[in-house]
């Protein structure tokens, strides 16, 4: 019976996470079954709206905390990289080469996530790149326009992406799925710690409204999206790949938060985006060169 309703629990806490950051029409129930309203704003959101979250029926409760769900964050990361993978498994054979491939499957992976991501990637290197004080960088952060620097970050991400996806469907359309999946859900594991143990650099933020994740919520997120990752990619890309593809992930995790503290003393919501965007991006480089 305790088994039924921690499963209950965790299959409400991804529907809730995933209407945060997906493009899934979640329904108001699983909000107001916690007695909570979905009436707030997600990391990485500069647009103000729920991140994608499109409910129903949810009327007004105390503001729903993203943060509470944090240790859901690497199965919506499997969610929303799932048409991503089928793609990859579907189109080689179908005839179109692995570039077209990974080309389709990245702009799937966008389409599932609104760009959140990709987002506040753009607003961190806009905001930190140009050598302002914190004050202004924090002020172009928060600006809706993209820049030089958020531009040049975002082609860089998409083309580096699309490629690492291609590369790996090169090799084999299997390993290419299973790549996509594992990096979703070790990315966004990734990002729950980064959340759960980086100080707040604004208190108004979005990811402060959000509701920061205890630090045991933002270390049960990292340890299941590892686990995660490691059981799909030691199939099929070898124990060694495996334990690096998560090694290298950490590493610069760790480097991007000491910047980040360096440059505006914590985290905000763009950089959550960011630090999924790097994790992301790392997993799939790792398991490109070492297969």
């Amino acid at each position: 019976m305790n088994g039924l309703r921690e499963a209950e629990a965790i299959f409400g806490a991804t529907l809730r996470a995933a209407a945060f950051f997906t493009r899934l029409s979640i329904s108001g129930r699983h909000f107001k079954s916690r007695g909570e309203t979905a009436a707030g704003k997600s990391p990485g959101n500069r647009d103000g709206e729920i991140g994608g979250a499109r409910t129903s029926g949810a009327s007004p409760a105390a503001p729903y905390r993203l943060g509470d769900d944090a240790h859901a964050f690497p199965l919506v990361g499997l969610i929303a990289a799932a048409p991503a993978a089928i793609l990859l498994l579907v189109l080689p054979a179908a005839g179109l080469s692995p570039l077209v491939c990974g080309i389709l499957a990245l702009a799937a992976l966008v389409a599932m996530t609104g760009a959140l991501h990709e987002d506040g990637l753009a607003d961190v290197a806009d905001g930190l790149f140009g050598h302002q004080p914190r004050e202004r960088a924090l002020e172009i952060m928060h600006d809706s326009r993209v820049g030089s620097y958020g531009a040049i970050a975002l082609i860089l991400s998409l083309g580096l992406r699309a490629a690492l996806l291609a590369e790996l469907c090169a090799s084999s359309p299997l390993l290419a799925a299973c790549a996509v999946l594992a990096a979703g859900a070790a990315a966004r594991g990734a990002m729950a710690a980064f959340w759960a143990l980086t100080p707040s650099a604004l208190d108004s933020g979005l990811a402060a409204r959000a509701g920061q994740p205890s630090r045991s919520r933002g270390r049960a997120s990292l340890i299941v999206g590892l686990a995660i990752g490691l059981g799909l990619a030691l199939p099929v890309a070898g124990p060694g790949s495996a334990i690096v593809a998560i090694l290298v992930p950490t590493l610069v995790l760790v480097m991007f938060r000491r910047f980040i503290l360096r440059r505006i003393g914590g985290q905000t919501g763009d950089c959550l985006g960011a630090a999924e965007q790097l994790c992301e991006m790392a997993v799939l480089l790792v398991l490109a060169a070492t297969v």
